[in-house]
């Protein structure tokens, strides 16, 4: 079979301090022996707490688990550099920085035996003083760079707002496999064009699980790809703890002088597998394992220590045993933990709602061995609140705006009211956006709130995280909605997950603002209506106004929101759609549908373009139409659609969105589970068709309009059982 080789690296191309040998070439950065005995105690506390973590794994207490076995010089050495105010990113090799800065090993074994974060939140509660800000560790490869990237953003615009040097710097790992993914060279260019106080890590140990070096790249290092994106970069090396520390404590006081980011390539090598479940003497040739043993970055600091009388014998004996000891203590406490209460899957899910509420009640139940699935009414837990929808009382005295004016002046008013809101999307400044949304807001706000940022959905959404983990709130303007789609990485791993991952320890306050839907006749991917992606994501709420009302007040609650929202702009109405709209600022409660019309014959649920459609066809109908805007879309107001369409026993669904799998069919679903009894005829859906969105000249035969929904409410109303 044949397998790959990676030849050892050219020694000259990196820099070193400290030799195989433990002599040194170099200038030794200035330590006291009590900061070196330090770091030899972490480096020897890691590889004994890894082991133990691998003999765990193959006794079947841990499901999956990686060790940094002659990387550990790399964590350490760049964790050394940080000071309390630094924010620290790793990845999940960089076991030996996560200790030296205090994470205790019984939270971490306790996340590897898959303890709910909440459950390791109750058990080892956070006593730790005020430190270096730690955040998640990152398995999908570079996502974390983005983030950081955003961390380092709000440090450089708050130095550039205040004419100073930034306060903080953010430090983030990636390995040599993610500088091939799209987010490291995304993130960079925004680390880059920004200037951002970051230094990135590339811990390069060679291989990408089985792919080595030479398959992820043509370049002579992977340090050079900073300069494309007009990063300095340096290479050491990565099995030298001096080395590292030397570039990385140069690369930090630069950032804090102004001089922005830096990458550092660390060359090492993964002497073991990649992790539990993988084989690497299936894929790699015979390596040279007394190359790489005469390089281990622990026997290395070793014999430095002895050569300089730190450490003899019987020292080294004493710190064995005390991490050995201290090891078995943390493995002890974390058995302790109990197991997860399978209820706990529900916690730190902020968008809730009576879907969510109801889900748990079957969960309560199936555990309890009762039938989950006896509920017919949806009135069954005793949580359950089944009222009919509201309307929302409308200022008749306001001016009267239109649904794009109400827009600008709900984002003008969160950034007068709070100097953490920031607008982040590219052709928002002076030009004012696409469709002159922002316009204005740039003169009075200037470029730091207001801040065109290079074209990457991903790199907005992505750095927009990170800086809503710094404390912002950031709001994004994406400017299509089928432009969306290269972003769905940090949708789906970090905007709608860290609040989760983190049992509530980081707060995600950002919206994002994506004009959506038809009727422009515009050019292709610029009508998409894809919201069902979006719906289908826990941690995120979907909300969409269709009145300039409406509009103003759901974007203020939005930015308000301390969860993710996605605010859908429905672009058709944005000039068609006037109405009163009061100047000072307000709020749209989330989450709650609105009654637009009351009826006893039919219920006709629509949101965004399709309720003046509706409101159009419901004029030409013999029917007492009852129409219900559901506002947001995630999490459902259940309760005013079952109250509703129990009281006029008749549904109609109209959506512009495709019809299957659309949110129509998850409420007609609903529907049929909670109310079946009271239907005098199945549901109907109007909607557009399961087709790409077709060319201006007939997408009218896509969208609803007021002729299909008219008929599709006279035919429910004509049908007999």
């Amino acid at each position: 079979m044949n397998k790959w080789s990676v030849e050892p690296p050219d020694e000259s191309s990196f820099k070193r301090i400290l030799n195989p040998d433990g002599t040194t070439t170099g200038e030794i950065p200035s330590l006291s022996p009590e900061e070196l005995l330090g770091w030899y105690y972490t480096l020897v506390l890691t590889r004994e707490y890894e082991q133990k973590v691998m003999r765990m794994q193959r006794r079947g207490e841990i499901s999956v688990a990686a060790d940094s076995v002659g990387e550990e010089a790399v964590a350490l050495g760049s964790a050394a550099a940080l000071e309390a105010s630094d924010w620290y990113y790793p990845s999940y090799r960089q076991t030996s920085g996560l200790l030296y800065l205090g994470t205790e090993m019984e939270r971490i074994l306790a996340k590897l035996m898959g303890a709910e974060p909440e459950t390791i939140n109750e058990h080892f509660p956070n006593t730790n003083s005020p430190g270096v800000t730690i955040t998640p560790g990152s398995t999908p490869l570079a996502v974390n760079v983005t983030n950081a990237v955003g961390t380092a953003m709000v440090d450089a615009f708050v130095a550039a707002e205040s004419d100073s040097d930034p306060e903080a710097v953010t430090m983030v790992y990636i390995g040599d496999g993610a500088t091939s993914q799209g987010d490291f060279h995304e993130a960079l260019n925004f680390a880059g064009v920004f200037d951002v106080p970051l230094v990135i890590i590339c811990q390069n140990n060679q291989w990408a699980i089985s792919v080595p070096e030479h398959r992820q790249t043509a370049a002579d290092t992977f340090a050079q790809k900073g300069e494309a994106h007009g990063v300095p970069h340096e290479r050491v090396d990565g099995n030298d703890v001096f080395a590292v520390y030397d570039a990385a404590q140069s690369a930090v006081a630069s950032a804090k002088q102004g001089d922005g980011p830096k990458l550092i390539e660390a060359v090492t090598y993964r002497r073991t597998d990649h992790n539990s479940a993988d084989k690497q003497s299936v894929y790699q040739s015979d390596v040279d394992e007394e190359y790489w043993q005469k390089r281990d970055p622990v026997n290395r600091f070793e014999q430095y220590l002895r050569s300089e009388e730190y450490l003899d014998k019987e020292r080294i004996e004493e710190i064995e045993q005390r991490v050995k000891a201290s090891v078995q203590e943390a493995v002890d406490t974390a058995r302790e933990v109990p197991k997860s209460d399978p209820l706990r899957m529900f916690d730190s899910h902020p968008t809730g709602g009576w879907n969510l509420r109801h889900q748990q009640w079957e969960l309560e139940r199936e555990v309890s061995g009762q039938n989950p699935f006896t509920d017919f009414t949806g009135e069954e837990p005793e949580r359950a609140n089944i009222n009919a929808p509201t309307g929302t009382p409308v200022p008749s005295n306001a001016p009267v705006k239109s649904m794009l004016g109400a827009i600008r002046e709900g984002m003008a008013a969160q950034l007068r009211r709070d100097e953490n809101v920031r607008l982040l999307g590219y052709d928002i400044g002076p030009i004012g956006g696409v469709f002159r949304a922002t316009e204005g807001l740039f003169e009075e706000f200037g470029p730091w709130r207001i801040v065109d940022t290079p074209l990457s959905e991903n790199g907005l959404i992505g750095t927009a995280v990170g800086m809503a983990m710094r404390g912002e709130r950031p709001l994004v303007e994406i400017q299509f909605m089928g432009f969306l789609y290269p972003a769905f990485g940090q949708l789906m791993y970090t905007l709608s997950k860290m609040y989760e991952r983190t049992a509530g320890g980081f707060s995600i306050p950002v919206t994002i603002r994506i004009p959506y839907g038809g009727g422009i006749k515009a050019s292709e991917f610029h009508s998409e209506s894809t919201e069902t992606y979006l719906i289908h994501t826990p941690g995120i709420r979907v909300v969409t106004p269709s009145t300039p009302y409406e509009a103003k007040g759901l974007l203020e609650a939005s930015v308000r929101c301390d969860d993710p929202v996605v605010y859908l702009e429905p672009k058709a109405r944005y000039r068609s759609s006037t109405g009163p709209v009061p100047d000072e600022p307000y709020t749209v409660p989330l989450d709650e549908a609105r009654l637009v019309n009351r009826g006893n014959d039919v219920t006709v649920i629509c949101w965004g373009s399709m309720v003046p459609e509706t409101i159009e066809a419901a004029d030409s109908v013999d029917a007492d139409v009852e129409i219900i805007d559901l506002r947001t879309l995630s999490p459902l107001d259940t309760e005013s659609i079952l109250a509703s369409v129990k009281k006029t026993g008749r549904c109609v669904i109209v959506h512009e969105a495709r019809r299957t799998l659309g949110l129509g069919a998850e409420i007609a679903t609903l529907i049929n589970e909670y109310a079946f009894d009271r239907l005098h005829a199945p549901v109907r859906r109007a909607t557009g068709f399961d087709v790409h969105f077709p060319g201006h000249q007939i997408e009218e035969h896509y969208l609803p309009n007021k002729d299909r929904i008219e008929a599709s409410i006279e035919a429910v109303m004509s049908y007999e059982f």
